[in-house]
């Protein structure tokens, strides 16, 4: 539920539902609420749920003019001097109808205000949307709110499915532009200002994603970046109770090895003791000279954190649960959690459109843009993400009475918000646009989301420098990660020279030379000359997390979830899908004749949103 949320009715409201939002809340956090009337009649309220120990979340008063928001601005006096809070900030900048000024905070935020002289209602989110802001028209008035969750539970929305949101998130695993997955409730658009009246609605994009290529080249771009990652986790760690989550990859490395000495506790999940990433962690943190917490989850236990994981992502695909199931653990130790997230899909282009070589009966990325249409479509950049199920495993399992809505439905969505990047000079651009139209909708950031329900979060990767170096990159610049890697050197050249645990080989190799170890290293294993590192079970990884494929078909507990939906694939099919192929794909992966990981992963998460937001039908 963290965030902000309200409702707003210029002719009065007749069942305010900000005390109900109150209702059952985690502990060590708060909802601050600020009913709003003219005379006996109440025309608006305002709420915001934050952290009581980051304290990044208030309510303001000025007059006529009242504001709520969540979320932290670094840069306040560049834009309102001596503001106090985000929330003081967004309404001086009403006041002097310079709410555009937006466009050069550094932060992630999201704000609410309402003016009682005009009767109007306010809706700010920041330049990526890294808080949703969600919105709904109610009788002659409006309801919003960052937790979709809360909106249903108190009645504000209908817990009704939006059939091109399902299709979206089954296809996609998240849900693109303005769609959601509740009939009658729309995202705002990232950097926008959207203004409600009884007579209007008027919309301002403030600040427009897009790439502004410096041809300064890679050496420059490296010395850029390492100046600005210092900078951005300098500022993102002045609560001395900052953790940091880190894994054996090169993202979380590059905070830990910017940070300030002292300024951060690394944090390490994996699913058992002597698990390789796990020891990489280690010996970055003792490089670092960081304190470090292991944090073991095993396989089977992350099924106990789906349905709280659901609630908090608003019921996207859940990209990692056991983030959910070990950030317990750091909330109660620390106000506030830096991540890596975002620097792998913006500095290292890792969701571009790149070459695969499979050689040695192991598919590897290569560092350079595949060929493409001279004008590729968002039918195409549909057809070409690498996310989601298979096509054609989808077009199985979709009643062909529902498939032409199905993809004639996501291909609109997509064209609203990649044509402008498609039908520019350089439309591979539309592939990170994708993700960054709105990052809170991205099924990667739903992690993040479980570290928001106990941190208040900071993601140095959306930092307004950080990020500017990235606007400043070719495709072909970002794709190979040479920018990255040449950075991490200059950070800490003892913590490049470490292996990455993705690949197990020195992250302070060129790509290239990465790439043709590990084809040597498959070949070596196909001759069995080598082999791969040793695992407690099947379900286990020897990475951060759990083998989905495995856990799926062998634990019993999962085995048995599964069993169960297969049961209620009538109620779950939302005049849909098409129960009896949905049935065999399950039944293919549980007797182990095909792997439907994805797709199983987000039937899994489909239930639980069903059972736990009440959905009751559809549009």
């Amino acid at each position: 539920m963290i965030g902000i949320f309200g409702e707003a009715d210029i002719h009065g409201l007749t069942r305010p539902l900000l005390g109900a939002m109150g209702a059952n809340l985690p502990m060590e956090t708060a909802l601050k609420t600020a009913p709003i009337a003219v005379g006996d009649v109440p025309l608006a309220g305002l709420a915001v749920h934050y952290h009581t120990k980051a304290g990044h979340g208030g309510l303001y008063e000025n007059g006529a003019v009242h504001a709520a928001a969540i979320g932290i601005i670094h840069n306040p006096d560049d834009l309102a001097p001596g503001a106090s809070s985000v929330a003081e900030l967004v309404a001086r900048l009403y006041r002097e109808k310079a709410l555009d000024r937006l466009a050069d905070a550094n932060g992630s935020f999201a704000a609410a205000l309402f003016d009682s002289e005009r009767r109007s209602l306010v809706l700010i989110t920041d330049r990526l949307a890294s808080y949703p802001i969600h919105l709904a028209a109610k009788g002659t008035g409006w309801v919003f709110g960052s937790s979709i969750y809360a909106l249903v539970k108190v009645g504000a929305v209908a817990p009704r499915m939006s059939r091109d949101g399902l299709a979206q998130l089954f296809t996609m695993q998240r849900t693109v532009g303005r769609s959601t997955n509740i009939a009658g409730l729309e995202a705002l658009p990232a950097g926008c200002i959207t203004e409600l009246t009884e007579k209007e609605r008027r919309e301002q994009i403030y600040w427009h994603l897009a790439w502004k290529p410096d041809g300064h080249g890679k050496t420059a771009h490296a010395e850029r970046l390492s100046h600005a990652l210092r900078a951005a986790v300098a500022r993102q760690t002045a609560d001395p109770s900052s953790a940091l989550l880190l894994s054996g990859g090169i993202d979380s490395r590059l905070i830990i090895a910017a940070a300030p000495e002292q300024a951060l506790a690394c944090w390490t999940t994996a699913s058992f003791d002597d698990n390789p990433e796990l020891a990489i962690a280690r010996r970055t943190a003792s490089l670092c000279n960081a304190p470090f917490n292991p944090a073991i989850v095993e396989p089977s236990d992350t099924l106990d954190f789906l349905e709280p994981e659901v609630r908090v992502n608003n019921g996207l695909y859940p990209a990692s649960l056991p983030i959910a199931a070990f950030m317990p653990q750091v909330g109660a130790h620390h106000a506030t959690a830096l991540t890596g997230h975002g620097l792998d899909y913006t500095l290292r282009g890792y969701y571009l459109p790149a070459r695969f070589l499979s050689a040695a009966g192991s598919k590897t990325r290569l560092p350079m843009i595949r060929g493409l249409p001279d004008r590729p479509t968002a039918a195409f950049v549909l057809d070409n993400l690498r996310q989601g199920p298979p096509k054609s495993v989808i077009e199985k399992i979709v009643r062909p009475e529902a498939a032409h809505r199905w993809w004639s439905g996501q291909t609109d969505a997509m064209a609203e918000v990649l044509d402008p990047h498609l039908q520019s000079a350089v439309p591979v651009n539309a592939w990170d646009a994708f993700i960054l139209h709105a990052v809170s909708k991205h099924y990667a950031f739903t992690g993040m989301m479980a570290v928001r329900a106990h941190c208040h979060l900071n993601m140095p990767a959306f930092d307004r420098d950080v990020f500017d170096v990235y606007l400043s990159m070719k495709p072909e610049e970002r794709v190979g990660a040479e920018v990255v890697r040449l950075a991490l050197q200059r950070l800490s050249p003892e913590v490049a020279r470490l292996p990455n645990a993705n690949s197990g080989f020195r992250a302070d190799l060129p790509l290239w030379t990465e790439t043709a170890a590990i084809l040597g290293r498959a070949a070596a294993r196909r001759l069995g000359l080598a082999k791969r590192p040793d695992k407690p079970t099947a379900m286990h990884s020897t990475g951060s997390w759990q083998s989905i494929d495995a856990l799926f078909a062998h634990d019993p507990r999962h085995r048995e979830r599964f069993i169960d939906i297969r049961g209620r694939l009538d109620q779950l099919s939302m005049a849909t899908f098409d129960t009896d192929h949905l049935a065999g794909v399950i039944d293919e992966h549980l007797e182990g004749r095909a792997k439907h990981t994805k797709l199983l992963r987000q039937l899994l998460s489909h239930d639980a949103w069903v059972q736990e937001y009440g959905i009751e039908g559809h549009d």
